[in-house]
């Protein structure tokens, strides 16, 4: 059990969720400075051992505070930026050392959305280069570490959020999920890890052809569902430009009625699925089913081993399209600062053939169909979130070989993508811990625009298998 401290107000921080501490905080009960300088000290005593947090913004932070507390929604809540999103006038590395010196000069709506109901952002948190991997090692920082278990990834590409908010540093941290980067983290760590559907809580991602790259989506990764649901509210919000009815879409409440959900086991590649991973989703069957769910084994509606060539293959080639939109003489130097991996992806992308681009055109839409089609059948689709674990750090560290990274990157990245270009809502659920004592999510999705549906299924699993007394054995030793 993780070692909790107290304010002086006698409150022991590490159990509050961001509900609770917005609550305190309107309330009177706490004043907001508290709120930050427990957080401010958590990051100086427990980042060491992690490197979750590679950016602090404690002056800027107090600043926030100087014309009074917040009273929205996540009234004084301590905040954390994963770094592949702006903040004005901090670092804004996306991971990468070709952005070491870049600086954020614009606040992203779903920032803006926070910050109006409250939120005190404090920092940017640890991503791999560009977003682009399933582990959070990039050169320009180092490599994250996971509060369970050090030798044992924290996941990607939202890692450093993951960490942190596992080792009780804040309640919530921003995340950003274009293939999985939100659940596997989530699931490597123990928290919840929710994907919206595509566009609901903010803008998509520029990219160079939305039928196969809009499925990028901003969110959150926290211990509670009721903090997810609640950022969830408050940015659908903002982007359906309604002010006011953040609590009116506040889902709380968990699911009055029982559901019929698909189970699928085989990863998309086709190959072997790890043994702890089958065993969590044996054990998620069983509840669901004690729940009075129907549960139902199924296959993939759809070729899976033509459409995991061809996620990889638009990875490779949107990584492709961002490079080449640099003049010529940055392209060259660009290619020689860049990881290995993000090299590759550039030359695997900048082969394929005008052809092979439209027929991946046509693979996302073609699944995009078949997945609506699929859940008028079913309300919901259970899956494993990866096909590894446990996942050894280092294991695929950028800097390898490229081929070798890339298969292995690919055997374990087989569930949580199809979401993103279907643009469906998923997430991965804290049910499952190995006899080994590490966490393993049960990944768990549904049709576009159901993500309230989702938020309550999480809401009965979480009353069912409460998660939130399991902690960490992290050290907290002053650096």
């Amino acid at each position: 059990m993780m070692k909790q401290k107290s304010s002086p107000c006698g409150i022991d921080w590490d159990k509050l969720d961001a509900v609770a501490t917005a609550y305190l905080v309107r309330s009177g009960a706490v004043p907001t400075s508290d709120v930050l300088e427990s957080a401010l000290q958590r990051i100086s005593e427990r980042n060491p051992a992690l490197n979750a947090v590679i950016d602090r913004f404690d002056a800027h932070a107090r600043k926030q505070l100087e014309s009074g507390p917040p009273m929205g929604l996540m009234a004084g809540v301590p905040f954390l930026l994963k770094d592949t999103i702006e903040y004005p006038g901090f670092r804004h590395t996306a991971g990468s050392r070709w952005f070491a010196q870049r600086m954020g000069l614009s606040e992203p709506g779903w920032v803006a959305a926070m910050r109006a109901q409250g939120a005190v952002f404090i920092g940017k948190t640890n991503t791999p280069e560009f977003g682009l991997m399933d582990i959070t090692e990039p050169m320009a920082h180092g490599p994250t570490l996971n509060p369970w278990n050090a030798a044992i990834t924290v996941g990607g590409s939202s890692g450093g959020a993951a960490a942190a908010v596992a080792a009780g540093i804040v309640p919530i941290a921003h995340g950003s999920d274009g293939g999985g980067s939100i659940r596997f983290p989530a699931s490597c760590c123990g928290l919840f890890g929710f994907k919206p559907t595509c566009g609901v809580t903010a803008a998509p991602y520029a990219s160079f052809d939305p039928r196969i790259q809009g499925g990028a989506v901003q969110h959150a990764l926290t211990r509670s569902v009721r903090d997810s649901a609640l950022a969830f509210a408050i940015t659908t919000a903002a982007q359906a430009r309604e002010p006011g009815s953040e609590l009116r879409r506040w889902v709380r409440e968990p699911l009055s009625r029982r559901l019929k959900i698909a189970v699928i086991d085989t990863p998309m590649h086709g190959g072997a699925l790890a043994a702890s991973q089958h065993d969590a989703l044996v054990d998620a069957m069983a509840l669901l089913e004690a729940l009075g769910h129907t549960v139902v084994s199924t296959r993939w509606p759809f070729d899976s081993q033509r459409h995991h060539a061809a996620f990889f293959d638009s990875w490779a080639y949107g990584t492709y399209q961002f490079a080449r939109t640099l003049p010529p003489q940055d392209y060259k130097n660009f290619l020689g600062v860049v990881e290995p991996f993000t090299r590759g992806l550039v030359t695997q992308g900048e082969g394929l053939s005008s052809e092979r681009v439209e027929a991946l055109v046509q693979d996302a839409l073609a699944l995009k169909a078949a997945m609506d089609t699929f859940h008028h059948g079913f309300d919901a689709l259970l899956t494993p979130i990866s096909a590894v674990h446990p996942l050894a750090l280092g294991h695929h560290n950028p800097m390898q070989d490229y081929g070798t990274v890339m298969e292995r990157v690919s055997r374990n990245v087989a569930f949580t993508y199809v979401q993103n270009v279907s643009g469906q809502p998923a997430m991965s659920v804290p049910l499952y811990w190995t006899d080994a004592g590490l966490p393993l999510g049960i990944h768990l999705a549904a049709a576009a625009g159901q993500d309230e549906l989702l938020f309550r299924l999480a809401y009965e699993l979480e009353q069912a298998r409460p998660w939130q007394h399991r902690w960490p054995p992290i050290p907290q030793e002053k650096p």
